[in-house]
């Protein structure tokens, strides 16, 4: 038991996620914690398409996003965690993190995309007068979704694990994030093992249903 203590071994970690699943706040600490994630990767899709479209669309307005895209790709998420801690409220750093990393991969994706799409097809829209409507719906999503279903797929992960990294340095109540920092503090080694597969599992759990609803909602408008 005391090497359990100070090095959990696997049987030891599922037995204290199962502890953890017993109790009530184990639930609300990790419902509050993807509603922040989640809130981040909705903005993110928000502005990602409209910001992608245009730049696809003019040379000059990409030359304008693409430094900060960049800046957003590059900087370490500490750093924009510790400087965040100073501009907004605590409990926006999460949102505001995984934002900050999954709109350079939504961006990008969605950006090559629209340029991947037919120039033959488009040209034929204009010549045919398809209105601008009808010439999303049946010519660029087609053409844009395997780059955003590849794009949310690699960005759930990378969310889930920069919003508890942001609860964690910037102490969030009521978080995942603070349960680590907490567990780091105290010396308990058996909560961080715990809680770090609690985020593990999380994440697969959320790819795995993505994937899921999304091939049902392929089959679904193949079929009709």
């Amino acid at each position: 038991m005391s090497n359990d203590l100070l090095l959990p071994s696997p049987i030891y970690t599922a037995k204290r996620m199962i502890e953890l699943a017993t109790e009530s706040e184990f639930y609300l600490f990790t419902a509050l914690s993807l509603l922040r994630v989640f809130a981040g990767i909705i903005a993110a899709i928000a502005l990602s398409l409209p910001i992608s479209a245009i730049c696809s669309k003019f040379n000059a307005a990409d030359r304008v996003f693409a430094p900060a895209v960049i800046l957003m790709k590059s900087t370490p998420v500490v750093s924009f965690i510790l400087i965040a801690i100073f501009l907004v409220d605590r409990t926006l750093i999460p949102t505001i993190i995984t934002f900050m990393m999954v709109f350079p991969v939504l961006y990008e994706n969605l950006r090559e995309g629209i340029r991947c799409t037919s120039r033959e097809l488009i040209e034929m829209s204009r010549v045919f007068g398809i209105s601008w409507v009808l010439r999303i719906k049946r010519i660029y999503l087609p053409a844009i979704k395997p780059f955003f279903y590849s794009a949310i797929y690699t960005s759930v992960g990378l969310a889930v694990k920069a919003g508890v990294a942001a609860e964690v340095i910037a102490y969030i109540p009521l978080s995942i994030g603070k349960e680590l920092s907490d567990a780091k503090s105290y010396m308990e080694p058996a909560n961080i093992f715990a809680w770090t597969a609690v985020i593990i599992v999380l994440s697969l759990v959320i790819e795995k249903l993505l994937r899921f609803v999304v091939s049902k909602y392929e089959r679904r408008v193949g079929n009709a």
